[in-house]
Parts: C-alpha cells; sequence; structure tokens
C-alpha cells in the first residue's frame, strides 16, 4: 500500500491535488481515492500518532501563532508554508490504519 498525490486540472483552468492510495490485489493495481488536498499537495501528511502526541496540547491551544505552529511541525517531519494557518485536523484513516495531519 502506497500513498501518491495526483495533480488535477478542472475547468476552471486551476489545478487541484487529490491524495490515492495504491496497492496491488491478486495481481491487479486498485486505485483507491483518500483525500481532497485543495491548492496545496503539502497540506495532508502521514504521520505516527506517537510523534505527534507530546504536541497535540500545544497545537490545540487558540493562542498559539502561526510560526510557533510551524515549529511544532518541523519538529514531527512536516515542513509548510501555508499562512494563515486556519484549520488543524488530526484524522485517523481505519481503513487504511494509518493517521494523517491536515492543515489549512
Amino acid at each position: 500500500m502506497s500513498l501518491y498525490i495526483r495533480k488535477e486540472k478542472r475547468a476552471n483552468g486551476r489545478f487541484y491535488y487529490k491524495m490515492y492510495d495504491v496497492k496491488r490485489v491478486k495481481g491487479k493495481v486498485r486505485t483507491r481515492y483518500v483525500g481532497y488536498l485543495g491548492k496545496d499537495p503539502r497540506s495532508k501528511s502521514e504521520i505516527t500518532f506517537g510523534d505527534v502526541l507530546p504536541y497535540v496540547t500545544r497545537l490545540m491551544d487558540l493562542e498559539v501563532t502561526d510560526a510557533e505552529i510551524r515549529e511544532i511541525l518541523r519538529k514531527i517531519g512536516i515542513d509548510t508554508d501555508i499562512s494563515p494557518i486556519t484549520k488543524i485536523v488530526i484524522e485517523n484513516d481505519r481503513k487504511m490504519k494509518k493517521t494523517f495531519l491536515r492543515i489549512r
């Protein structure tokens, strides 16, 4: 099972990104849509929950600045330049048995 990001062009001429899971089942390649990433392909990253757990309280603090959020994300291996950061979502995909961190 591997994840990849596909760049797709819409009718309005803008590009958007989607994440797909690709795996082989009985010798055939199966592609499954995982999620919409929007205009920035780095907005959703796979994480191990143990990596982010020590930082969850700090990430969810309403008083934390964008610069502090970027520093926390760098510590867990995610480099992002999204500005302003309006949403932080920790998503547990039970079918894929993976955890994602989405930044918007």
